[in-house]
């Protein structure tokens, strides 16, 4: 009987070994991906290798990433740093059909208060606002925009990212 429960203490301090190592990011990159619910507000998902944080909704597009870029700062704060680690956004305001030659994907840079968008395959439309909310309704008024074949993108280091504090 004690080397039954020594093998189930040892196996038992294993698997949390390997369950906190499954737990903790391990690539440079994760995706959320985000868009509106079917029944109000906005929602992001992830995919990534390793851990992931839980699905985040919040009812405006710029707390859902605001909620997203925080879960992800407090995943990755809790390993040492990967190097050049970054969050990206996959945004879908819009119903999102693709289209036979897909649309613009629109790569988001700035801040809060003075965000521009611009187009990334090649052609000169940009838009800016100083919300995310601005940026879809800049490009939901460009008449030559198909909108059901359009996305953000928007990319940001997660050393960058504000890591949310932590209650005791």
């Amino acid at each position: 009987m004690a080397l039954a429960t020594y093998d189930y203490q040892s196996m038992s301090k294993l698997l949390r070994r390997v369950l906190t190592w499954w737990e903790l990011p391990t690539d440079d990159l994760i995706t959320g991906v985000v868009g509106p619910e079917k029944k109000g507000g906005w929602s992001a998902f992830w995919v990534g290798d390793g851990a992931c944080p839980r699905r985040v909704k919040a009812p405006t597009l710029t707390q859902v990433a605001d909620q997203a870029a925080s879960a992800v700062a407090a995943l990755y704060a809790r390993t040492s740093p990967i190097a050049g680690a970054e969050l990206q956004l996959a945004i879908y305001p819009w119903t999102y059909d693709g289209g036979p030659d897909g649309g613009p994907i629109f790569d988001i840079d700035g801040y809060p208060g003075s965000f521009t968008a611009r187009d990334i395959q090649g052609s000169d439309r940009m838009v800016n606002g100083a919300t995310l909310e601005d940026l879809v309704a800049a490009v939901e008024h460009m008449p030559e925009i198909p909108i059901g074949h359009s996305m953000f993108r928007w990319i940001r280091q997660i050393a960058s990212l504000p890591v949310p504090e932590v209650s005791p």
